[in-house]
């Protein structure tokens, strides 16, 4: 029986060895369109197209599961159609993905500081201060946290 199996083997391997730059090409495909619907499907959150982002966005989501941007953007869909706990699984899957993906860490931190988590806010900034001092999303989670310091409501 190990002698079939090692005679199939060797007939079969180069084959899947054959295989393999194919399906590279497929998922680096798959990955740069999935990039292409993410960055429409986030132009038309910011447009206000609601409907055509989440299509677009869930699109991106099916070419690569992994796309974390995607994940982030679909997190952020879901916040403004006010549906935190939907919201908060995107963002958690986002960074999970990729632990330092600014739209994650931005989205999450308003969702924690809604929630009076202001210490986990803090610790998703001082993440994106380390990645991207300049990035509008530091800026933006700064602010937020900011807003809500007990010296700015005397």
């Amino acid at each position: 029986m190990t002698a079939v199996f090692l005679r199939s083997l060797c007939i079969l391997a180069p084959l899947f060895a054959s295989a393999l730059p194919a399906a590279a090409q497929v998922n680096l495909a798959s990955q740069q369109a999935s990039r292409q619907l993410a960055d429409k499907g986030a132009t038309a959150l910011a447009d206000g197209d609601a409907i055509g982002a989440k299509r677009l966005l869930e699109e991106a989501v099916v070419a690569d599961p992994a796309n974390a941007h995607a994940l982030a953007m679909l997190g952020r869909y879901y916040q403004t159609q006010n549906k935190r706990d939907v919201a908060r699984k995107y963002y958690d899957f986002a960074l999970d993905v990729e632990p330092t993906e600014p739209d994650a860490l931005l989205g999450s931190g308003k969702l924690d500081i809604a929630e009076g988590k202001t210490g986990d806010a803090r610790d998703k900034l001082r993440k994106l201060r380390l990645i991207c001092a300049t990035c509008p999303q530091t800026g933006a989670l700064a602010a937020a946290l900011n807003s809500t310091s007990p010296a700015n409501h005397p």
